[in-house]
């Protein structure tokens, strides 16, 4: 009986590390879009309450959408994101 209580503690602990940690901490830079700026920005990108985020690439580099995630601007407030994941939206969103 210990025997299996054991074994299943260990599998417990074991599936538990092998979990998707998507849903409450995505890391992707889409996923990390939809988590804290789809609200405003829209989930096809061509805006909502905020302006559309297509076509970036003409307007800023990745620097200053960097610096534009994390600091906010007008009614768009800063630190959302952290650093590191500013700079993977940034990317992702200047290839759209």
């Amino acid at each position: 009986m210990k025997l299996v209580f054991k074994l299943g503690i260990i599998s417990l602990l074991f599936l538990a590390g092998c979990g998707n940690d998507q849903a409450g901490n995505p890391t992707d830079p889409e996923s990390l879009y939809n988590k804290s700026c789809v609200g405003c920005h829209g989930a096809d990108l061509k805006g909502a309450s905020g302006p559309a985020v297509t076509n970036l690439a003409d307007k800023y580099t990745e620097d200053e959408l960097q610096t534009l995630i994390m600091e906010g601007k007008g009614m768009m407030p800063g630190n959302l994101l952290s650093e590191a994941e500013a700079q993977k939206v940034s990317e992702w969103l200047l290839t759209k």
